[in-house]
């Protein structure tokens, strides 16, 4: 029997093929992964439609068409676009009621599942009766809502739990879990696997069943494991369950972030008074959260990245060929990454020693990935052939790009990129990594500084999002953009900002790390300065930070930027004295806490030998408790509000926009808050003036006003 085409639109395509059988193809034009916008509700509703009433339907298939996978979610341009309350009441009930008109269609309903099923795309797929998904790396399913300061809104709160059970589903919605295609199928999301692409030929064994199996309801829990029965089956056990959660949300979710609550009780109310209800408060939760600051900032956040990504400029043919200088640990991430996104990478150290040392990590980078199923056996062999280690030079005349990550040593750096200007093809774009120096001092004595721009990676490199691409009035837009095309390329952010000591994020992040300090120094516990943060919504306090960077590394920054502060930048004497006695952080195991694998401590030892040594006064010695906290949150976040607006007005980055973008990707910064500039402009640039002016009365010049400007 030849396919019957009953409905061709910008968003899908319908077919009844042989067998009795619909095929719902999805495939978005114009887009290289599918979203779920109001067009595509719209034709998924016309689709099902003509379906609904035809005697020789036996069985719906919905597949995606693109390559990239099933459905990322909803469109998020369209959410960022609500305007209104009713307006989000309204898309939600719109999404709830397709999901439904699927759900409840007279035959079985087959989602196959490849790539991406997140948000919207896997509500969809919880409305058909069976899931098929395709057991590779990329497949992913989830309920990331939470991350846009949202809910599931079309069902999905109330689905999930009645397909894997209370507890399973609980993990995914609050917490934005996401699971690969085994996961997936030993929770009970999926039905089964499938190991080839996705087409009817090869899953024709599962539809059959599927046809066989027919509709599969579910309108209770699925009580099948022993937890499940004791904890699942009474509304006493549910209620310890609810408790549960509300304790890990108490721990995890920083102030003034409603989503995760929000959604929690959604799913309480569906557990507690039906199917319907559940669906009721899902749509009230979106009308309450989709106009507050959180969701505005993490949909802003989202958007920007997506912006800063698509404009970044791929006139130039893509870098294929790079040369790392160093293989300490940032260069190790950066080499692993590149060789990853299928870069020949020539490595240059120093001696044999240290560069057999540097190839240890790179694989032991590479190991994790096999560990973590992101690579296969036949991956890892792969990759690792890609990097070509010498201490000679070689390969160096054919590279297209070079990445300096040598150690922070302004001399050391001035003859490597000398070395490099002799040694490379005059086209090839020289990089550093430097996160102190500035990339003009790197240019200097070059017959060709033009070529050199900064290139500055976070660590760890495989997992921070951000580069920053630094220029200096004599680097060339051709090199700018060679840059940070490659950067794309790797996955990564890259935001072009002016060459200033510290770029954009260190320049922030100093002042609030040397706060920190002062804190402690005054008194204030190391635990409150570094929960006070977290709450605020801070990947990690200011103190885990240093030990994570290392104190030295801190230091050095810290002196490199000391032109740039001033007075406002106290010294105190505190990161010498660690580096003195070797408390470096993580890496020496002793910083401001004890590190013994994932525990840590508090180093006592440490903050008393501080305290004696760099005492400085108490200003909020008295206060109690909560009050000394919030003082100390306020002293640290201002400092970064009045930096940001510092760099913007100095032309360091172009926007506002830029330098929220670059804290929340590179620092971590709250990203619910929307970044520094967005936080004091939904704050209030008068009440943040106000609050500065306060603390320079107490302590002194760094707290000191500057103009915030009505609309920067």
């Amino acid at each position: 029997m030849t396919a019957v085409p009953l409905l061709a639109t910008d968003t899908l395509n319908l077919e009844m093929t042989a067998g009795d059988a619909a095929a719902l193809r999805i495939d978005v034009r114009g887009r290289s992964v599918n979203a779920l916008t109001r067009q595509l509700l719209d034709d998924l509703d016309k689709s099902l439609d003509l379906l609904q009433n035809r005697a020789d339907l036996k069985l719906l298939v919905i597949q995606s068409g693109k390559p990239a996978g099933f459905i990322v979610g909803a469109d998020v341009h369209e959410l960022a676009a609500i305007d209104s309350s009713d307006k989000a009441r309204q898309l939600s009930g719109r999404g709830q009621q397709v999901m439904h008109k699927l759900a409840n269609l007279p035959v079985p309903t087959v989602a196959i599942i490849h790539g991406a099923c997140l948000g919207g795309g896997l509500e969809l797929a919880l409305a058909c009766d069976h899931r098929l998904a395709v057991d590779t790396a990329a497949t992913q399913l989830g309920l990331p809502e939470v991350e846009l300061g949202l809910i599931p809104a079309w069902g999905g709160t109330q689905r999930l739990p009645r397909t894997i059970g209370l507890e399973k589903a609980l993990r995914i919605i609050l917490i934005g879990r996401r699971l690969d295609a085994r996961s997936a199928a030993r929770q009970g999301l999926v039905d089964d696997l499938i190991s080839e692409a996705p087409d009817l030929a090869t899953a024709q064994p599962f539809l059959e069943a599927a046809m066989q199996q027919g509709k599969c309801p579910r309108l209770t829990l699925p009580l099948q494991t022993w937890r499940q029965k004791v904890l699942e089956s009474s509304r006493f056990g549910r209620g310890l369950l609810f408790k549960a959660f509300e304790r890990i949300l108490r721990g995890r979710v920083p102030d003034d972030m409603p989503a995760p609550w929000e959604a929690l009780e959604t799913v309480r109310t569906g557990m507690r008074d039906g199917f319907d209800a559940g669906l009721a408060r899902e749509q009230e939760a979106v009308a309450r959260l989709a106009q507050g600051h959180a969701c505005r900032n993490l949909i802003g956040i989202f958007l920007g990245r997506e912006e800063a990504r698509k404009s970044t400029p791929s006139a130039e043919p893509p870098v294929t060929r790079i040369g790392v200088v160093g293989a300490g640990t940032m260069g190790a991430g950066i080499i692993e990454l590149a060789a990853l996104k299928g870069c020949e990478v020539a490595v240059q150290e120093v001696n044999e020693e240290a560069l057999g040392a540097g190839i240890m990590r790179v694989a032991a980078l590479f190991q994790k990935a096999l560990e973590q199923r992101i690579l296969s056996q036949e991956d890892f062999r792969r990759n690792l052939a890609r990097i070509r280690p010498t201490i000679r030079w070689e390969g160096f005349d054919k590279v297209e790009l070079v990445v300096e990550a040598a150690s922070e040593d302004l001399e050391v750096k001035r003859q490597l990129f000398r070395e490099l200007e002799s040694r490379t093809r005059p086209q090839t774009v020289l990089a550093t990594n430097t996160s102190s120096l500035l990339v003009a001092d790197l240019q200097e004595g070059l017959t060709h500084p033009e070529r050199v721009v900064g290139l500055h990676f976070f660590n760890p490199v495989h997992r921070m999002p951000l580069v920053e691409v630094a220029h200096t009035p004599r680097t060339n837009t051709r090199s700018v953009e060679v840059a940070a095309q490659w950067a794309a390329g790797l996955g990564k952010t890259p935001l072009v900002v002016k060459d200033s000591p510290g770029f954009v994020v260190n320049r922030i992040l100093i002042p609030y790390l040397n706060e920190a300090v002062l804190l402690l120094l005054e008194g204030v516990d190391a635990a409150t300065i570094d929960r006070v943060m977290v709450r605020f919504g801070m990947q990690l306090g200011p103190l885990e930070v240093l030990d994570q960077v290392g104190i030295d590394v801190a230091a050095h920054i810290a002196r490199g930027l000391g032109p740039v502060f001033g007075d406002r930048l106290p010294a105190h004497g505190a990161f010498q004295l660690m580096s003195d006695r070797g408390w470096l952080g993580a890496k020496s195991h002793k910083g401001f806490y004890v590190h013994k694998g994932k525990r840590r401590k508090v180093n006592r030892e440490a903050i008393s030998t501080l305290r004696k040594s760099c005492a400085r006064p108490a200003p909020l010695a008295g206060l109690p408790a909560a009050a000394l906290a919030t003082q100390a949150r306020e002293r640290m976040v201002l400092l970064m509000c009045k930096e940001a607006f510092m760099c913007l007005q100095e032309g360091i980055a172009d926007s506002a926009e830029v330098i929220d973008l670059a804290m929340v990707l590179g620092s971590g910064w709250a990203p619910h808050r929307g970044g520094p500039i967005t936080y004091a402009r939904q704050r209030g640039f008068q009440a943040v003036t106000e609050s500065l002016k306060t603390f320079a009365r107490q302590l002194g010049q760094r707290f000191e006003p500057i103009a915030f400007g009505p609309n920067p």
